[in-house]
């Protein structure tokens, strides 16, 4: 049995909180998916409830399931770091599973721009809801005030600002000794954390604490977790003579500007109004095109958006189709991410780039993948690098990004890491 396991609501968050604990070397698999019958043998097991935007209340019940399957000595609820998704009654799930006398809530990852200050969560110094994240049109954030996400919990909620974070781990312990004798049960901590230090200070603060705690964050406060027990090892090596695919089908900002930046004759785009009209044409067509580059090349990225209005064109051709905005999602993410398996397992598998955690989801779904074994190495912050198991690509490197990480060269760095060169 594992002696942490992590709970995620998306495939990314999965790689990126999995890969903070590899870094220490403890053995990390992610399941893709919430089979708690097929454990994994490892230090850490991280898994996949692909929640975000499911119903509320089944959310609750997948993230439940998995934790009372598991009963760890260390439970982590992941949650998104832009807070989408549904972020209270995830948690108040993990807590009615757990038990905890302290459910310790820091979201921020100040290494990718996230932070909560005053209660407050921001995000590359914007208000959460005033952020790109914050218009995702399915599960944005709800609110930019911490407390006021959890003000609905069935958990009495208590916040700990950024004057007693950073005066240092006593303050914290003192303050959380105070917290979980004063209630009778759980009691939901919402904290302020600006630095990478602050997030440390929560967590040692946490573990010195005789009662149980439940630890909610994003990567950056998995990167302080404890984990009980001698680490049993991590890391990969990356077989650079495969080819590689790289699959981006995230419209973020960042990641279109990631896009564009890679060598047009190394890109190939989904025809956007044949995939909403005729799946199966577009991804014939796409594999078709991906396996010519990488005849060439030795790679591709395939993508389905490199502008913001290439959304608009696919709503539009849905629209003259008579197919509603969700279907449209649905279509382009299943064209792209079985075009993309049709170039992947052409041969000898490929190592992976992917990016956006429905499309990485479904693009294992595709290759048959069971689980990821983290190698504890990253390109940058929160894009980390593992090894696929199972299916048509086991063996194979991956690297997986979320939407709104990354600087300019995020996708050139981690093709290259796989073995890619730029052109």
């Amino acid at each position: 049995m594992s002696r942490c396991v992590v709970v995620a609501d998306d495939l990314t968050g999965s790689c990126d909180a999995g890969h903070e604990f590899a870094t220490r070397d403890y053995d990390t698999s992610v399941v893709l998916g919430t089979q708690t019958d097929a454990e994994p043998r490892s230090d850490v097991a991280v898994y996949n409830t692909e929640s975000r935007y499911a119903d509320p209340e089944e959310a609750a019940d997948r993230v439940r399931t998995v934790l009372e399957d598991s009963d760890p000595a260390v439970a982590y609820k992941k949650v998104d770091s832009t807070l989408r998704g549904n972020v209270r009654a995830e948690v108040d799930a993990a807590t009615r599973a757990v038990d905890p006398a302290l459910v310790v809530v820091a979201p921020a990852f100040p290494d990718n721009g996230r932070v909560t200050a005053c209660g407050c969560h921001l995000v590359d110094g914007q208000l959460v809801t005033e952020s790109p994240p914050g218009q995702d049109e399915e599960r944005p954030p709800t609110h930019d005030s911490l407390p006021e996400v959890f003000a609905s919990s069935e958990y009495p909620v208590e916040h700990v600002g950024v004057e007693t974070v950073a005066s240092g781990t006593a303050a914290v312990g003192d303050t959380f000794e105070s917290l979980a004798t004063a209630a009778d049960g759980p009691v939901v901590v919402t904290c302020d954390a600006v630095t990478d230090s602050h997030l440390a200070t929560l967590a040692t603060a946490a573990d010195d604490l005789d009662e149980r705690c439940l630890y909610v964050g994003s990567g950056g406060l998995a990167r302080h977790i404890a984990v009980p027990g001698t680490p049993s090892g991590a890391g990969v090596d990356v077989d650079r003579s495969r080819s590689v695919v790289g699959v981006s089908g995230s419209v973020a900002p960042e990641t279109l500007a990631q896009v564009v930046a890679v060598a047009s004759d190394q890109r190939r785009q989904l025809d956007l109004e044949t995939a909403v009209t005729d799946p199966s044409e577009a991804r014939a067509d796409l594999a078709a095109r991906g396996r010519e580059s990488v005849d060439e090349h030795g790679g591709v990225l395939l993508h389905s958006a490199d502008d913001p209005s290439d959304v608009d064109r696919a709503l539009a051709a849905g629209e003259r189709a008579g197919v509603d905005s969700a279907a449209v999602r649905r279509r382009v993410t299943d064209a792209l991410a079985v075009g993309a398996a049709g170039v992947v397992g052409d041969g000898r598998a490929s190592n992976l780039f992917l990016t956006g955690g429905e499309t990485a989801r479904a693009v294992f779904d595709s290759l048959d993948a069971t689980a990821l074994r983290m190698a504890g190495e990253a390109v940058a912050p929160g894009i980390p690098l593992a090894t696929v198991e199972g299916g048509v690509a086991d063996g194979a490197a991956v690297v997986t990004k979320a939407g709104g990480f990354g600087d300019e060269q995020a996708i050139i760095k981690s093709l290259a890491r796989l073995g890619l060169r730029d052109e």
